[in-house]
């Protein structure tokens, strides 16, 4: 059973298992040769910077490396930097979170989500377009666009019991090249 206790966690678990996500890393704030190989390693028109540590805190959106240094000063310890996913946001198809129960009878889903181009990870509760709790046999499920893909995806990986940040996209992104990005992994925090 996977255990996640913090963002920092959650981003050690996804490269352990593999899964697709944008290109991030967490750094001390003071690494900035470190945080210079990031922007010259994963070239993009975007970059999101956030704490690696607490749900819901301050992020920035920056263009650069002398963006970002810049920013540094609003993080205590450290911080995580990533791919921005919003250049791609034409392509998404779907936007939410998700977790798989697994069941002795049947497998009970939990799926809040969006399809529009402006959903995110933060605003998909603010007005969801689905908001499900209902067993994986239910044919609403199969009807929204890019759930077969996500549920194969966390099939695949095996991550059940999870909640799982994702987004499906028309277009292979991340650093796998898959329709599948995942975001964030939740379980105990």
């Amino acid at each position: 059973m996977i255990k996640i206790k913090d963002k920092k966690d959650s981003i050690l678990k996804m490269k352990e298992l593999r899964l697709n996500y944008f290109p991030l890393e967490v750094f001390d704030v003071d690494d900035i040769e470190g945080i210079k190989a990031f922007f010259e390693a994963n070239p993009s028109e975007e970059y999101v910077m956030r704490s690696p540590n607490k749900t819901n805190a301050n992020f920035f959106f920056v263009k650069n490396f002398e963006e970002a240094k810049e920013h540094l000063k609003y993080f205590k310890k450290e911080v995580t930097i990533d791919v921005s996913y919003r250049p791609y946001k034409e392509d998404i198809i779907l936007v939410g979170d998700i977790k798989v129960h697994r069941g002795y009878g049947a497998d009970i889903v939990d799926l809040t989500a969006r399809t529009d181009s402006e959903a995110t990870q933060r605003n998909i509760y603010e007005n969801p377009e689905y908001n499900l709790h209902t067993t994986l046999e239910d044919n609403k499920l199969w009807d929204i666009p890019g759930f077969s893909k996500i549920i194969r995806y966390i099939a695949d990986h095996e991550l059940y019991d999870v909640i799982v940040e994702f987004s499906v996209y028309d277009i292979k992104i991340g650093v796998n090249k898959e329709n599948v990005v995942i975001s964030e992994l939740r379980t105990g925090y």
